[in-house]
């Protein structure tokens, strides 16, 4: 251990050590604050992304206020042409993107109406999908869908083909599906729902879930009759297309295969907006 003289020698060596090394901390501290490190910001984290439009919403009763659906709106009639389907990856993709065109224009005066953002989605047919909301539902779980992070619709080809073959009416209906999440989230509705989907009970968190997507359904079927009215699609491509959204499993967080076309034909009967409350039916009619 040494004298202890030896060990008064050694104290001021100690004590710059220790006042050197708080200098550095303190350097260090103030270059990260400086140079783009961690700082403090405010603002609000919200479980659903990036949102152009939220809502204080509580439960359904309020989400059936939205502006959307009060007092409701006709979607424009659509006027474009649809590209033929192909089964290649390149001919996929031009007639998804054709269907976006038309999906566009038929619900933009709705949305500039409202007062809501016009955003256009972006597209993906990637297999294997990279979206930035998480782990990807897989092929059981949905054909396609919609992130609202990246405000993107997901069409993964190989599921698409297995599912709906060669059939336009089939391919477009699961886009107007997604395109229905589109407009909910530039609505308000989809960050409405899943903030009191996240807050809820089990059973009660799958009857949001299945309002959300059987609402989609019916806004696919509001353009789908939109593009009929504008001349875009047939009455019989309509019907088949219509009749696709029956052509599924009943599920816990889509509805029942009833109900799902019911809200599907709900939409291509005509009407307005306001005919896609799901918000305020009746449990049964979103089981």
């Amino acid at each position: 251990m040494g004298s202890s003289r030896s060990a008064r020698r050694g104290w001021p060596v100690v004590i710059l050590g220790v006042l050197g090394t708080f200098l550095m901390v303190v350097f260090w501290m103030a270059a990260i604050r400086d140079f783009g490190g961690p700082r403090p910001i405010a603002g609000t984290a919200y479980a659903v992304g990036e949102q152009s439009e939220l809502s204080d919403a509580d439960t359904p009763v309020d989400i059936s206020k939205n502006s959307l659906l009060v007092p409701g709106r006709e979607v424009a009639a659509a006027q474009c042409a649809m590209l033929p389907l192909g089964t290649t990856a390149a001919q996929l993709e031009a007639f998804y993107r054709e269907g976006l065109v038309c999906l566009d224009r038929a619900w933009t005066p709705v949305l500039r109406a409202i007062g809501k953002p016009v955003v256009s989605p972006k597209l993906s047919i990637a297999d294997v999908p990279k979206a930035r909301c998480g782990v990807t539902p897989t092929e059981d779980e949905a054909l396609a869908f919609y992130c609202n992070r990246d405000r993107t619709i997901y069409m993964p080809r190989e599921r698409l083909m297995r599912s709906a073959g060669d059939s336009a009416p089939y391919h477009l209906a699961v886009l107007a599906h997604e395109y229905g999440h589109h407009v909910q989230a530039l609505t308000g509705i989809l960050s409405a729902s899943a903030l009191r989907e996240d807050a809820a009970e089990e059973s009660e968190a799958l009857e949001i879930s299945r309002r959300t997507e059987l609402q989609a359904n019916c806004l696919g079927g509001l353009f789908l009759d939109a593009a009929k009215r504008g001349g875009a699609l047939s009455a019989d491509f309509v019907d088949e297309a219509a009749d696709s959204f029956g052509d599924t499993l009943s599920s816990e967080t889509h509805g029942s295969r009833r109900n799902q076309l019911a809200w599907a034909k709900r939409g291509t009967g005509g009407g307005t907006t306001a005919s896609c409350d799901t918000w305020s039916a009746q449990s049964v009619d979103v089981e």
